[in-house]
């Protein structure tokens, strides 16, 4: 785990540019989403703070998992600190 992490801090520039250009993909909403669940956020709380349905908040989450090649909502979050995402 410390080997993974000392190798994340590494290689900072090549992940934010990796991040940079997977958040270039994603619309203005999308990257709202992206920045509450770096945020934390239940797809309920982000709903409700971007006025949208949580259905909406569920499909927004599945496409950018679906368009950025991931798996988990952590893996969201990540992108979006590599991405200096605020």
């Amino acid at each position: 785990m410390t080997r993974r992490l000392m190798q994340r801090v590494a290689s900072g520039a090549e992940s934010y540019e990796r991040a940079h250009e997977g958040l270039a993909l994603l619309t203005p909403r999308e990257r709202d989403v992206v920045l509450a669940i770096a945020q934390g956020r239940s797809n309920a709380e982000i709903a409700n703070e971007l006025l949208m349905s949580a259905t909406m908040v569920k499909a927004h989450v599945a496409h950018i998992l679906t368009n950025l090649n991931l798996d988990n909502r952590t893996q969201i979050a990540l992108l979006a600190h590599d991405g200096r995402l605020h």
